[in-house]
């Protein structure tokens, strides 16, 4: 913010933006108390929409339709202690920081929704905020962690693979055989149980892998039965719940949070928004997502040393040269 100030200082620059003088640091960040966040929140799932509309047909994972999957989680950005909207916690030393929770898509990796929330939000209470009728849902052990949220899912009708913590207890009613495939990947459980002390958690079937190099049990609970999903199919289903941590490290390359243009729980919204809308524009007309490369291809082009045809070939050969890396990548994961 302080380099865009001094560069206002600039003849180029003020003949640009048609603005005589320099642009005070105090009137620049008076734009978190202007401009509505929720001007952009339109424009944003507008995008969204039309980015599923542009989907292949329909692809299925058992008896699961995948454009209803979505997949939980949130990440943090610390930010400064005089934030003071954005409590976390007190660990040695007041903290801040801001929650964005996000309800990511399994068909093409793009939120279906999204919260931002001091740090300190549960997730669970923001999972609530979000849920729809008809969905299905994967979540870590935060999500799995509260034994009410499973009816009020199967009240909605809505599906689920989620985590459970190492410490619950159960007791066994049914279990199901498993496969040869199943016991090499380390399942060593597929049942319907009891769940919790006393059954409070209610009936239902869970799914335990272990294997080697894994320190603790996975836990699985599902709302389906044997016939929707098999055994694997929730364990391979499940495992797509780290697509959620991938875009959490493309969307934070997309806002290199240490600073904060604005201090506001408006402007840090608004900072948010425009880089989602700025991340899914380019998809849409290169392909794929952005990488910090052609981030840095849009910044010279702003600074008038890339002419439109010189960027439009640039980012056309970026993102062939990031599809050909994600290909061999996903070529040697299945040797």
């Amino acid at each position: 913010m302080r380099a865009l100030c001094a560069a206002s200082n600039l003849d180029r620059v003020s003949a640009t933006l048609e603005h005589r003088g320099p642009v005070a640091i105090s009137g620049f960040s008076d734009a978190q108390h202007v401009f509505s966040p929720e001007i952009l929140e339109p424009v944003l799932r507008t995008l969204l929409v039309e980015s599923l509309a542009r989907q292949n047909g329909p692809l299925k994972i058992g008896r699961i339709d995948a454009e209803t999957i979505r997949i939980f989680d949130s990440t943090v950005w610390k930010v400064v202690t005089r934030m003071k909207w954005a409590e976390w916690r007190h660990q040695h030393c007041e903290q801040k920081a801001v929650r964005l929770h996000v309800k990511l898509r399994l068909t093409d990796e793009q939120p279906g929704d999204l919260r931002v929330t001091e740090g300190k939000t549960c997730e669970r209470a923001a999972m609530r905020q979000m849920l729809k009728p008809g969905e299905f849902y994967l979540g870590d052990r935060n999500y799995g962690a509260d034994f009410a949220l499973f009816d009020e899912l199967d009240a909605l009708r809505c599906g689920y693979v989620l985590r459970l913590s190492n410490e619950v207890i159960w007791e066994v009613i049914e279990s199901h055989p498993l496969t040869p495939e199943a016991i090499d990947q380390g399942v060593t459980l597929d049942a319907i149980v009891r769940l919790g002390y006393r059954g409070r958690g209610g009936i239902r079937r869970i799914v335990v892998m272990r294997r080697p190099e894994m320190k603790e049990d996975l836990i699985l609970i599902t709302s389906e039965s044997i016939d929707e999903l098999s055994t694997l199919e929730v364990t391979d289903l499940y495992h797509h719940r780290w697509k959620v941590e991938m875009f959490f490290r493309w969307l934070k390359c997309l806002v290199p949070c240490r600073h904060w243009f604005a201090e506001s729980r408006e402007g840090v919204l608004i900072q948010i928004y425009l880089c989602l809308i700025k991340g899914l524009l380019l998809a849409e007309h290169i392909g794929s997502k952005p990488n910090k490369r052609m981030l840095e291809l849009l910044q010279w082009h702003q600074m008038g040393e890339i002419s439109d045809e010189q960027l439009a070939v640039r980012l056309t050969s970026a993102s062939a040269e990031a599809k050909a890396i994600k290909a061999r990548l996903a070529k040697k994961k299945k040797s």
